[in-house]
């Protein structure tokens, strides 16, 4: 499916209905800048029957182009290898140029891994090896559709191929990232890094999931967007508790804990909120971690995003989306916060949900009918916090 859309005028974070898998779209400055997380392009959204949406046909319409004529992505993050993180990624390529690529060093881990990956995933890890060899041959002036940043600890770092990979092609959890595509953002964008940790190296790749969490700046407004990939409890709990425990320190990363919009974990997983500890007879609830989403909601205020289709169930061995984890999200947020790709603004006609980031801070046009929006209103611009921007200095940890 797809119906008429354009890129806001604005800073913003874009979620689109591509089906139960991630698909984000970051502007950071409009007309200019753009990052993309994830990708799920299906084959079936060229039917116009179909409710997903082509979104490698809508970032070619909407992406500023460079002077070659041609669609211009800075920013590609791949937060983890799987095929609804990744597909379509090869057709991407051909049609948009990326000037930059976010990986983690879960894509060249592995021989088992690297023979499971999917066809778009081995697409990027060919990329990325190429980009790899770009930098080495000239490190001193790597050039956009060259550039690479590989996020996280991992001992695959120090063999022959990345020891000599500049530093400023590497970050690890607990620093922050100003600067996409050579560009200086500061005062616009910044990413904390959350995870991977060191010890995430050998773990599954839902475990190894890139997470961070997104600031955009407009003067001394900003909104927050928190991405997790496609963690469980156990990690993303570390998150929280490690990010916590830097609270009395002379580098304070608690603020990075905060959102206006947070994309919930694993496309609404009960993994994240149900748990069998060892010696247990069955999954519990974990009350703490849900405590945590709470505590950091901004104004109580924050939107859940679930990137899936609208088929919540509970049944034994299905795959996400969960309605227990629904439930549990939406005991934590006002009424109509919660908000899944494929039902908005309808079940019948979804279409891409927009959060913008201006001079009047964080908003969001609410373009559910009466009867779905919270507010009893067709169209409702709700407005977060602005304030001081969040400190710009950080503490490494892993």
């Amino acid at each position: 499916m797809s119906n008429e859309f354009k890129l806001p005028s604005t800073k913003a974070a874009i979620f689109w209905p591509v089906g139960t898998g991630d698909s984000t779209t970051i502007v950071i400055k409009p007309n200019q800048i753009v990052m993309q997380i994830d990708l799920r392009d299906l084959e079936k959204a060229n039917d116009s029957d179909e409710p997903e949406w082509c979104i490698i046909d809508e970032l070619v319409k909407v992406l500023p182009k460079k002077g070659n004529g041609r669609p211009y992505l800075a920013l590609f993050v791949l937060t983890h290898p799987d095929k609804d993180h990744v597909q379509g990624f090869a057709e991407l390529q051909k049609r948009v140029d990326i000037g930059e690529l976010w990986h983690t060093p879960k894509i060249f881990r592995d021989q088992s891994d690297q023979e499971a990956l999917c066809e778009d995933a081995k697409a990027f890890r060919k990329e990325v090896d190429r980009r790899r060899k770009a930098i080495l041959a000239a490190p001193n002036a790597i050039q956009s559709g060259n550039r690479l940043r590989v996020i996280g600890h991992d001992d695959i770092l120090y063999d022959d191929k990345y020891k000599d990979l500049p530093e400023n092609c590497k970050s690890r959890p607990g620093e922050i990232v100003y600067f996409v595509d050579g560009n200086d953002l500061t005062g616009h964008f910044q990413s904390f890094i959350h995870a991977p940790f060191k010890d995430d190296q050998a773990k599954d790749k839902n475990k190894t999931s890139l997470s961070m969490n997104i600031i955009l700046s407009e003067g001394d407004k900003y909104g927050q967007f928190f991405f997790f990939g496609d963690r469980e409890y156990t990690t993303i709990k570390r998150i929280f508790e490690t990010t916590e425990s830097t609270k009395n320190s002379q580098r304070d990363n608690t603020p990075y804990l905060f959102w206006n919009v947070m994309l919930s974990a694993h496309h609404c997983s009960k993994a994240v909120m149900y748990y069998q500890d060892d010696g247990d007879a069955e999954e519990c609830f974990k009350k703490d971690i849900m405590e945590y989403f709470s505590k950091y909601s901004i104004e109580k205020n924050g939107y859940i995003v679930s990137s899936s289709a609208s088929d919540f169930l509970d049944e034994p061995g299905k795959n996400p989306p969960h309605e227990k984890a629904r439930k549990r999200y939406e005991e934590i947020i006002k009424p109509g916060h919660f908000i899944c790709t494929h039902e908005y603004p309808s079940k019948q006609s979804p279409f891409p949900m927009v959060f913008t980031v201006d001079r009047n801070g964080f908003s969001f046009d609410d373009k559910r009918s009466k009867s779905q929006s919270p507010s009893g209103l067709a169209t409702t611009v709700t407005a977060a916090r602005g304030g001081t921007q969040p400190p710009s200095t950080q503490v490494g940890f892993g």
